[in-house]
């Protein structure tokens, strides 16, 4: 009976291995429905918009652990972290969310960057303004903002320390 119950209870670690070598999510393999990731997205915005950023990261933490491709999660994990102090945390983060995104938003290299400015790397922080110049879509209004204020932190950081800024 009991090793009935622990054959009830077991995991097949190779179905899920084999799921997330073929691109699925753990959140995929695990059964979690896109409509439970978004009411969980939900929570985790609301918390962040209510200044509960610990909680925040904690929820956006779970979600990029069971939808890792999702830049929105990435992005709120990385705010989250960044509204605590844990700028390299964010950092790590913002760099997943650029990956994420497939390199089509320059957003969260400038907020990266931003990051490394507090952490006072001028030198990373400049290679990220640039990188960040050449994302986005030319016709998205808000990646247009972006490339803008990258473009000017970016001859900023040249202006003030021209070591620091590297094309």
């Amino acid at each position: 009976m009991m090793a009935e119950n622990q054959d009830a209870g077991a995991v097949d670690f190779d179905a899920i291995f084999d799921a997330l070598g073929k691109g699925a999510t753990l959140g995929d393999a695990a059964g979690l429905s896109q409509n439970a990731l978004e009411a969980g997205y939900g929570m985790a915005f609301n918390l962040y918009n209510a200044g509960n950023y610990a909680d925040a990261e904690k929820l956006f933490a779970a979600l990029c652990i069971y939808d890792h491709h999702d830049e929105r999660f990435w992005n709120g994990l990385a705010g989250s972290r960044q509204a605590n102090g844990n700028l390299e945390g964010a950092i790590d983060a913002y760099n997943m969310a650029t990956v994420a995104g497939a390199l089509g938003d320059p957003a969260p290299s400038v907020h990266a960057g931003l990051c490394y400015l507090k952490l006072g790397d001028t030198e990373n922080a400049s290679a990220l303004f640039n990188a960040a110049i050449e994302l986005g879509q030319p016709d998205n209004s808000e990646h247009q903002a972006y490339r803008e204020r990258a473009r000017a932190m970016f001859e900023l950081i040249a202006e003030e320390n021209p070591a620091g800024a590297q094309p």
